[in-house]
C-alpha cells in the first residue's frame, strides 16, 4: 500500500475514533417547533406559466419524433427491429442444435 495512502487511513480512523468518543449534544427542546413554524410561514413562489412556451415545446417534440421516425425508417433500422424476433428463433435453434452435441 502506498505511504500516502496508509497515512490518510491511519488519519481517517484516528478521526472517527474521536468522533466516536465525543459526547452527542441534544437540540434544544423548541428546534422542532421553530423549525416547522418557519417552514410553514415560507412563502411559496408562483412560476407564471406561458400558454406559449408549453405549445412550443409540443410542437419542438413532434418534429424531433417525426425526423427521428424519417431517419430510421430511411436508414432500415425500422426493419431490423421488425424482424429482431425471427433472429432470435434462428439463434435459439441454433444453440439447441449445437447442444444436443454436447
Amino acid at each position: 500500500m502506498n505511504p500516502k495512502h496508509q497515512e490518510d487511513t491511519r488519519l481517517t480512523q484516528y478521526l472517527n475514533k474521536l468522533l466516536d468518543e465525543m459526547p452527542l449534544s441534544e437540540p434544544s427542546p423548541m428546534l422542532t417547533e421553530r423549525v416547522m413554524r418557519r417552514v410553514q410561514s415560507a412563502e411559496i413562489p408562483e412560476i407564471a406559466k406561458n400558454p406559449q412556451v408549453g405549445r412550443r415545446k409540443q410542437w419542438v417534440n413532434s418534429f424531433v419524433a417525426i425526423a427521428a421516425t424519417v431517419l430510421l425508417m430511411q436508414s432500415g433500422i425500422i426493419n431490423k427491429i421488425m424482424h429482431i424476433n425471427s433472429g432470435i428463433t434462428q439463434i435459439t435453434a441454433y444453440i439447441q442444435h449445437l447442444s444436443q452435441y454436447l
